[in-house]
């Protein structure tokens, strides 16, 4: 046991330096993120009159999803990288040496879900500055750490797959379609008591909304009894959505090292 966690320690700290370099590929995973908030939260500002809008600004309703949108452009990478290591040998020197196989994806998960706490850390530090609120103290900065962490080792798990499948890095650069309904049919741009239709069915299905929802609880009002319950129901989509990408991950995974 000693041994695999040792290697898993190494295998993360190796992946870890990976996804910072080179450096120049960090500055979308900032500037992106920004960008949109600055567009979206000046752009809908008057939003907050529709009668029935549940947040007392814009600026303040669509800060979580910057905090999202960076997960979402931090963690997007992963597959790329491993691909990398697929194409230049790295994997099979790995098969090859007396290393625990399930090491070689925890110690790339742990790393991704670092990642995802690091960029929501510094996208949160950068919102409060603009003048988002966030209530929910130190416990929340815990929580909304907890749930960046999970989310971002779930969503990689897209791109896991595809890399192990495939190891082909123009259908993994293709996986950022995901991007798109995932983040956007979601309560990203009006709450949910505004949807109507086919549109707000979708949105309750997606489950990156609860995700979403559980962020914005924890900015916008904290963890008290009346948010209590959503912020747990994010944790549980979060979990429930890594059940199903990491599984899908560690499978494939699994043929390639076969």
């Amino acid at each position: 046991m000693n041994t695999l966690f040792r290697e898993t320690y190494y295998l993360f700290i190796r992946a870890f330096k990976q996804s910072l370099r080179p450096y120049v590929a960090l500055v979308p995973e900032f500037v992106v993120p920004i960008f949109f908030f600055l567009i979206n939260s000046a752009a809908f500002q008057r939003a907050v009159e529709i009668p029935g809008f549940s947040a007392e600004s814009y600026l303040a309703f669509y800060a979580p999803v910057a905090l999202l949108t960076a997960i979402f452009f931090t963690t997007g990478s992963t597959g790329i990288e491993v691909v990398t290591d697929i194409s230049n040998g790295y994997m099979d020197r790995l098969f090859v040496a007396p290393v625990h196989r399930i090491s070689i994806v925890l110690g790339k998960l742990l790393s991704v879900g670092a990642r995802a706490a690091i960029q929501t850390i510094i996208m949160l530090i950068f919102l409060v500055i603009w003048g988002a609120p966030f209530v929910a103290g130190l416990e929340g900065v815990l929580m909304l750490l907890g749930l960046a962490f999970l989310f971002g080792m779930a969503w990689s798990g897209i791109g896991l797959t595809l890399a192990f499948l495939t190891k082909n890095p123009r259908i993994v650069q293709s996986s950022f379609i995901f991007f798109f309904p995932f983040s956007f049919v979601t309560t990203s741009q009006l709450p949910l008591d505004l949807l109507d239709g086919w549109y707000k069915q979708a949105v309750l299905l997606n489950p990156v909304t609860y995700i979403l929802e559980a962020m914005r609880a924890l900015m916008l009002r904290g963890y008290v009894s009346l948010t209590a319950s959503t912020i747990d129901i994010g944790f549980v989509a979060a979990i429930l959505f890594g059940l199903v990408t990491l599984t899908a991950a560690f499978f494939s995974f699994r043929l390639l090292s076969a």
